[in-house]
């Protein structure tokens, strides 16, 4: 059932109280039916700052005696504050209004009154109080109802669908819920309106730190908002927002949207408590499916879909491993950073999970049947990525470690481990390479394998030292030049030119090596032992 339409006390009622049988409308009659609530009087000069909405405020223009024409931009001020009506008493301090005020007030539609000379403040205050309380005493008997029926709402598990519905109908009005990712819940007439609302739109409600009014551009239309901060004890808040479309939005509206807001904090904080024991036993079930604590594929699916994550028969998966170049963070600062990339990544839909297992940063990516298509789909997967990870570690520096991609979903545990003997490498050997894949390390998978073995302590014996020894009479010059030389296919003139040097200096270098150590570079076995002592230079 509705709730009975409420008149309230208006400006337009204020000529039905004695004290004000003589006062005179000069202006601004579009207010008339503006709502009372509260009183004020203005003797100060910078009254501005202390004004409400709804209040009738008065003055004896003291303020302005010097130079009545202030009220032309206080007028306007005053109006944007959401002032009912400002009653001015003349004779005493100046004559009349000046016409410029009167035409400010009908420009901005605030009723501008001419109090008696005879008016007294005192008297007036208590007879328009008396009237808005009995007002306000039937706001609150509607605003009973409404919180009853809100309640009873919440309490039966209808959800925020019916919630918003049913404030809708109390307030005559669309109304909108923004979760903290901005992502909008709507009631049914909100909804129609989502599709003519550009997205942009939506970024200054989190923009304005103290939100109360706004205007939202709906089409063609500005349409004027009401926000309210939903008091649900997160860092970024819900933000209920009522749209002034349909209906004026009146006191007890105001009423009705604070405790709806309370009521729809205690709500959320319950979610929210459900949604962190769910993200802590998705983030085990994560670990456990890494690790391969999960053996049996039943078990995998059936834990997976009491996460409310079911898994696609026809995924790709692929498991990374972040490396920090310099000293990793703590465990602790990587679980909230794990928190704060899952957030993000919800937000932007991605389908990217993050968790910390055996002290490492991992995400695990899942590649639908549609992404599953080449070298541009797997580039845009990492770089969907790197949009998400490069402003949570800000300057720290790190390399994406991947594991190989498996479309079984009891191999997952295989790839982190790829992924994992992956970032080992990039360690040990020193690699500065910002996406690496584990069955791209070619050479280095080899050397690593064989680290501290007494067979590459021989081939560095017999290949390595005389390269270091014979680079440290040139301080450095000739093993760099012989690295670049290889990397340049073998192509002198290429090698100068990345060097920026001339071509004869590194044709001489080139001698000195070969005259040195008494080894050919055409030859095909001498040019990879060569290679593979310069790459094993690179492991610690």
């Amino acid at each position: 059932m509705d709730d009975p339409i409420r008149e309230g006390f208006t400006v337009k009622s204020l000529f039905d109280v004695p004290q004000f049988k003589d006062a005179v409308l000069l202006g601004g009659e579009a207010g008339l039916n503006s709502l009372i609530s509260r009183i004020n009087v203005m003797e100060v000069p910078d009254v501005i700052d202390w004004v409400r909405p709804g209040e009738l405020l008065m003055t004896t223009g003291y303020p302005f005696k010097h130079d009545p024409e202030v009220l032309v931009p206080l007028i306007e001020q005053l109006a944007s504050k959401g002032v009912a009506a400002l009653g001015v008493k003349t004779k005493r301090f100046f004559d009349e209004v000046p016409a410029a005020a009167i035409e400010a007030a009908n420009r901005y539609g605030m009723p501008l009154i001419e109090l008696p000379p005879g008016t007294t403040f005192s008297d007036v205050v208590r007879e328009v109080m008396e009237r808005v309380l009995v007002s306000e005493s039937k706001d609150l008997t509607i605003l009973q109802g409404r919180v009853q029926r809100l309640s009873h709402v919440l309490l039966h598990g209808d959800g925020l669908s019916s919630y918003l519905n049913h404030l809708q109908v109390m307030i005559r009005n669309p109304v909108i819920l923004l979760d903290p990712h901005n992502r909008r819940t709507g009631s049914p007439d909100a909804e129609k309106l989502f599709e003519l609302i550009e997205e942009t739109e939506w970024v200054k409600f989190r923009e304005d730190q103290t939100p109360e009014t706004n205007v939202l551009q709906i089409g063609e239309r500005s349409v004027r908002v009401h926000v309210a901060t939903v008091p649900d004890g997160q860092v970024r808040s819900y933000l209920l927002l009522i749209l002034e479309y349909s209906a004026e939005y009146g006191a007890v509206d105001t009423l009705t949207i604070n405790w709806a807001g309370r009521l729809l904090g205690f709500e959320i904080s319950n979610m929210q408590a459900r949604k962190n024991i769910e993200v802590k036993y998705f983030d085990q079930f994560l670990q456990d499916w890494l690790a391969g604590r999960i053996v049996s594929t039943v078990d995998l699916r059936l834990r997976a879909e009491a996460c409310g994550w079911p898994l696609a028969e026809d995924a790709v998966y692929l498991a990374g491993v972040v490396s920090f170049w310099e000293r990793k963070p703590e465990v602790k600062s990587l679980q909230e950073l794990a928190k704060r990339l899952n957030w993000e990544s919800d937000s932007r839909g991605s389908d990217l999970k993050w968790t910390v297992l055996e002290g490492e940063l991992v995400v695990l990516f899942t590649l639908r049947s549609e992404e599953i298509g080449g070298l541009h789909a797997r580039q845009q997967l990492t770089g969907n990525l790197w949009t998400i990870l490069r402003p949570m570690i800000q300057e720290k520096q790190v390399s994406l470690c991947l594991g190989r991609e498996v479309s079984r979903q009891a191999e997952v545990s295989g790839s982190y481990r790829d992924a994992k003997r992956a970032a080992d490498i990039r360690r040990v050997c020193r690699l500065k390479d910002e996406t690496l894949r584990y069955n791209e390390l070619g050479v280095y998978l080899l050397l690593y394998r064989l680290q501290g073995t007494d067979e590459m302590e021989e081939f560095q014996r017999l290949y390595l030292n005389p390269l270091l020894e014979l680079d440290a009479k040139q301080q450095g010059a000739l093993l760099n030049t012989l690295r670049t030389y290889f990397d340049c296919n073998c192509n002198a003139k290429e090698t100068a030119e990345r060097m920026y040097l001339h071509y004869n200096t590194i044709n001489y270098r080139l001698d000195r090596i070969k005259n040195e150590l008494g080894l050919r570079l055409d030859d095909p076995e001498t040019k990879l032992l060569l290679q593979l002592a310069i790459r094993s230079n690179d492991i610690e």
